[in-house]
């Protein structure tokens, strides 16, 4: 189980993914308002889950793994705004 932060950069990071067809660092940040030395320890601990892919300075990749998990918060947070 991750952080709910961590599932915003993963959910942003699906996002990015299907409108640019690639994630970059920059592009979280400003997508989330924050900082790049705050999107790479993010990544790095994404890293560590395996829902990743990531070297520094290089692509960002979603695992399988991660994609699933992304898709199922986005599925979630959807169903939440449905209740309100």
């Amino acid at each position: 189980m991750i952080s709910s932060s961590l599932e915003e950069y993963l959910k942003t990071m699906y996002v990015l993914k299907k409108q640019n067809g690639n994630i970059r660092v920059t592009d979280i940040a400003n997508k989330m308002n924050c900082t790049k030395p705050s999107v790479n320890k993010a990544l790095n601990n994404l890293k560590e889950e395996k829902l990743v892919k990531y070297e520094t300075y290089g692509i960002i990749e979603l695992t399988e793994q991660g994609e699933n998990l992304a898709q199922k918060i986005l599925e979630a947070y959807d169903l939440s705004l449905i209740h309100i």
